[in-house]
C-alpha cells in the first residue's frame, strides 16, 4: 500500500501521538484511575496501528481527564491533606495537563488525520 505525502508524515507523528496517549495511560495508573488507563493504552496501540477511531478514543480521553484531576485535586484539598501532598498533587496535575494538552495537539494534527484515513480505508478495502 502506497501512502500520500500527508499520510507519510502522519505516520511519524503517530508515533509521538501514541506516546502521549500511553504516557497519559500511566499517569491515570498514578489517579487510580484504571479504566480509563486501559483504554488509554488500547487507544495507543490503535494509533500505532493506523486506526482512526483509537485517534478519537484518545481525544475523548485526553479532555476527560483534566475534569478527573480537578476532582481528585478538589477531594485531597477538601480532605485536609498536607501541604506538601497538595503540592506534589499540583506538581503532578500540570505535568498531567502539559502531557493532555501536547497530546490534543498531536491528535489532531491534520497529517495524522490523514495517515489514519488512509489506514483505515485500506482495512476497509481488504474485507471486501
Amino acid at each position: 500500500m502506497t501512502l500520500s505525502e500527508s499520510a507519510k508524515k502522519g505516520k511519524a507523528a503517530a508515533s509521538g501521538a501514541a506516546l502521549f496517549c500511553g504516557a497519559g495511560a500511566v499517569l491515570s495508573l498514578l489517579t487510580l484511575n484504571i479504566p480509563l488507563a486501559v483504554i488509554g493504552f488500547w487507544a495507543a496501540n490503535g494509533i500505532k496501528k493506523g486506526n482512526f477511531a483509537s485517534r478519537n478514543i484518545g481525544v475523548l480521553l485526553r479532555v476527560a481527564d483534566i475534569p478527573f484531576m480537578l476532582i481528585i485535586w478538589f477531594a485531597v484539598k477538601t480532605a485536609g491533606a498536607p501541604e506538601l501532598l497538595n503540592t506534589i498533587i499540583i506538581a503532578v496535575m500540570a505535568v498531567a495537563a502539559l502531557i493532555d494538552i501536547l497530546s490534543l495537539i498531536v491528535l489532531m494534527n491534520k497529517d495524522l488525520k490523514q495517515y489514519l484515513r488512509e489506514m483505515s480505508g485500506a482495512e476497509s478495502g481488504k474485507d471486501d
